[in-house]
Formats: C-alpha cells, sequence, structure tokens
C-alpha cells in the first residue's frame, strides 16, 4: 500500500498509544560498583526546554500483523532503493572518500592494512545509544576490516553507557562531568565531551576491547594522582597524571593483536580526571561520542584547549555530526540564530582539523500527541533548512534523514510498523540498523563514483571544492 494512502490511516490507527506528550529528559543515576554496559537509554528534551511533562496514558492501538508485515517490507524496500542525490554537497566528501581509496590500495597491494581509516560521530541519544553507530561500524568494517571500536569514554560514565564490540565497567567513587551538560564546570571533558574523575585510592576503571595499541587520555593537573595500568592481568607500568599546569595528557601502549582486559587502577588520594578510550587496530572505525539530551552548540562549550588538541591527534577521515532532535524541541533556537551557531561549530572544525570531511545528518522525523492523538512534528523544518544552508557555504556534505525515512508524517508509519519507539522520537534496534545501513549503502555508492572519477586514487583535498562552490548534485539542493 502507497505511503500517500498510509499517512491518512496510520495518523488514526496511531492515535491512541502509550506515550509521553513530549519527551522529557531523562535522569541518569550513578553506576554501581562492577557496572557494565546495558541497554541504551533514550534522550530528552533541549537544554532550553526542561520543564516536568505529565505523562498521558493512552490505551494501545489495535495492531493488525498482516498491515505491520506489509508497512515494514515498504519501509524496508524504500530505504535499500538507491537514493538519488543521496547526499547535498556531496563532492566534499571527497577528501574522506580519498582516505578510503588508499587504505583500499594499500590491502590490495600487500594484503596487509596497517593503518587506521576513522570516523567520529558526535550525537545526540541517537548517537548515544551506539545502535545506529554500532550498525555502521559493523558494516563498515565488513568492507574495509575491523579497526576495533576507537575513542569510547573512560568507565561506565552514564546509566546505559555501551560500546558495542566491548565491555566496561567502574568502582563507585568516580563522578561524571558532562552528561548534565548545563552543569559542565570547567568544561574539561576531553575529546568526547564527558570525562570521570576521582580524588581517591584504590578506584579503578575497566575496557575490554580488541586492539593493537590503546591510548588512555587524561587531565594532566598540578598534584594529579598516579595510575597503576594492566593488560589481562599483568601489571604495565604506572601512569603519571601530575604536571606543572593543567592540560592534554595521553598514555600510548602498543599490544599483541587480540581481546585486551586493561584496568587502571589510582594509587593513593589525589586527584585524577579520565577523559577517555582509544582502542585502534588496523581496519577502519566508526566511533560513537554521543550525549543523551544534546545539542550540537555543546561542543564550542567545552575547553577548546583540550577538545582541540586531541582532535588533532586522533585526524579523523570524517566528522560526522548528528544533532537537531533537541534543537527542533527547543524555544530558543529559530532559523537564524540556530545557522549562526552551527556555522561557528563547522568553522571551528574546519580550523582544528582541516584535513577531515565532515558530513552532517539531519534530524529524523518525529510526532508530538496533541488532542489524544499523534500529528507530525513541523518544528524540525528550521533545523533541516539551517544544517543545509550551512553545509551548502561552509564546505561539508549534508544527508536528510528524514527525507530518508519518508518524509514529512514518516514517524507514524515506522512507530506502527515497530521500528520506532513508542515516543515517535526514537527508533528500536531494528529502526536504527535500517538507517545505519541505508546511509552506509548511500556513501558506498558516493564512494564508487568518487573511484570512477579517479581511478588513481588520487588524492584530494577534505572539503572538496573552494567553499561556496556547487557542483552537480549540489546544484539541485540551495
Amino acid at each position: 500500500m502507497r505511503v500517500a494512502f498510509t499517512a491518512t490511516l496510520l495518523l488514526a490507527l496511531t492515535g491512541a498509544v502509550l506515550l509521553w506528550a513530549t519527551p522529557a529528559k531523562k535522569r541518569h543515576h550513578a553506576p554501581a560498583a562492577s557496572q557494565s554496559t546495558s541497554k541504551a537509554t533514550t534522550k530528552g528534551k533541549s537544554a532550553k526546554s526542561r520543564a516536568h511533562v505529565r505523562a498521558h496514558a493512552y490505551a494501545g492501538p489495535r495492531i493488525d500483523p498482516e498491515r505491520k508485515a506489509a508497512l515494514v517490507e515498504e519501509i524496508d524496500t524504500r530505504l535499500k532503493e538507491p537514493a538519488t542525490h543521496a547526499f547535498a554537497y556531496s563532492s566534499t566528501l571527497n577528501g574522506f572518500y580519498a582516505q578510503l581509496a588508499s587504505h583500499e590500495a594499500e590491502h590490495r597491494d600487500s594484503g596487509l592494512d596497517t593503518g587506521t581509516v576513522r570516523v567520529l560521530q558526535f550525537g545526540d541519544s541517537h548517537t548515544a545509544a551506539d545502535m545506529f553507530t554500532g550498525e555502521a561500524r559493523r558494516v563498515f568494517q565488513l568492507q574495509f576490516g575491523n579497526g576495533s571500536i576507537g575513542y569510547s569514554y573512560a568507565g561506565h560514565p552514564f546509566a546505559g553507557y555501551r560500546i558495542l564490540g566491548s565491555e566496561r565497567s567502574q568502582s563507585t567513587g568516580w563522578k561524571t562531568q558532562g552528561n548534565k551538560f548545563l552543569q559542565l564546570g570547567d568544561g574539561q571533558t576531553g575529546l568526547g565531551g564527558i570525562s570521570i574523575s576521582t580524588d581517591r585510592d584504590a578506584e579503578w576503571v575497566t575496557l575490554d576491547a580488541p586492539c593493537t595499541t590503546l591510548a588512555l587520555h587524561y587531565l594532566a593537573q598540578p598534584g594529579g594522582g598516579s595510575l597503576r595500568f594492566s593488560d589481562n592481568g599483568v601489571d604495565i607500568g604506572e601512569i603519571q597524571t601530575d604536571a606543572p599546569v593543567s592540560g592534554p595528557g595521553t598514555y600510548n601502549y602498543t599490544c599483541p593483536a587480540g581481546d585486551h582486559h586493561f584496568v587502571v587502577t589510582t594509587e593513593q588520594s589525589a586527584p585524577v580526571t579520565l577523559l577517555g578510550w582509544v582502542a585502534m587496530q588496523p581496519g577502519v572505525t566508526w566511533e560513537s561520542l554521543g550525549i543523551n539530551g544534546a545539542e550540537a552548540p555543546l561542543i564550542l562549550k567545552w575547553d577548546q584547549q583540550l577538545f582541540s588538541s586531541y582532535l588533532k591527534d586522533n585526524s579523523p577521515a570524517l566528522i560526522v555530526l548528528a544533532y537537531g532532535t533537541n534543537e527542533a524541541a527547543s524555544s530558543y533556537w529559530d532559523e537564524d540564530t540556530y545557522r549562526e551557531a552551527f556555522a561557528s561549530i563547522i568553522d571551528t572544525l574546519h580550523q582544528y582539523v582541516p584535513e577531515s570531511s565532515i558530513l552532517v545528518i539531519g534530524p529524523a522525523d518525529r510526532s508530538t500527541a496533541q488532542h489524544r492523538s499523534w500529528h507530525p512534528f513541523a518544528g524540525t523544518d528550521h533545523i533541516i533548512q539551517a544544517q543545509k544552508t550551512v553545509c551548502r557555504t561552509h564546505g561539508c556534505a549534508f544527508w536528510d534523514q528524514r527525507q530518508r525515512m519518508g518524509g514529512f508524517g514518516a514517524m507514524q508509519q515506522w512507530v506502527y510498523a515497530g521500528w520506532a519507539q513508542p515516543d515517535h522520537t526514537h527508533f528500536t534496534g531494528p529502526g536504527y540498523r535500517a538507517l545505519a545501513d541505508a546511509l552506509m549503502a548511500d556513501l558506498m555508492t558516493g564512494y564508487e563514483a568518487y573511484k570512477e572519477h579517479n581511478p588513481a586514487g588520487a588524492a584530494t583535498t577534505a572539503r572538496g571544492p573552494k567553499i561556496g562552490a556547487t557542483d552537480g548534485i549540489a546544484s539541485s539542493n540551495p
């Protein structure tokens, strides 16, 4: 059955789902000792609209199994169909494609992978769940080699935190900074915007992941305590975090290929702040740096000395920005103010890592509850338009996630199909995986087109053409 028919039908069918009228901010509680990863939490409203919202209990709709199955097939077929002009301003991805081509040629010529092509995805709860990014990582690594998980937060900094392909835990004496992003303090949270700290002896964190190199990011600071580091139960040595002035600190470790169980333990009652791990091996990564409830301008509130230093050191081939859901729900942002803020973010990233391509994933479709029924939310329009305008004028690509879903109003179909959650904002596992598969298919289509036009794999600049210029695809996307 076609979309034109389903849009009207499903407005009635889904109108009585048991849901929040609008999503409330998720509270995060301190993790218990030896707490390991579990199901990802969902995201709250934007930073500027956090008022408590009373839940309204509506009777759930009667699901027709045949209709649901048909709708799943319809959505799945649409996602698997090649997208026409999947990326606006696609030539700005040429730097990323050039690094992929070089990586692929190295493997073809030698049969070995010696380097790692890295993708860093910053975002809100859609990213933090690591269902979308986890699937993107799986698909990407199947084609180009498993480069491990890359960056992850230290310990278990908020409830539900997980990175697929790894395990983690921590003792109870750590405090998290950054997950409650309205209280950033000094903003010294490193590459991913979240840190954990303690001033107690014998506090520990662990990480289980396959890798050949490990980097531990920490805050070097006056009076900083020392850490004892071990790998698979073998004591490796001591890490000193004491320094004359505060700044970025990194402990680098090379290890045999295979699975590793890393532990760092504080050795005395002195301040220690951990900023993250980077576990890598030859291949590619698709790394998840998401914070529940985050908005894109949060990046500029982090300590820029730490953030820029780690970003340069990690030198990603591609930076993905996946924000907009929270901004669209906030009364603070209109199209003009958001466009200005988003442009500042893009300019800052280009300044720090000019060699990195940037891809913006636009916010997904969503619905809100009004008068005991669900209605498509039009507030996302101005965020999509602002992001797209900045991409056109500031040298980055744009992937319209809402359009790829099926356009305005598509969320109600996804909920009925079981591919989105009853809050009409987040997705279920199958939904996140389907969206990630669509993105990866679109990227690989673009990559094959790049190779056809660059058979020798000639290097290009990361930003493609001169900023403000257009290409054959961009010209049809104002």
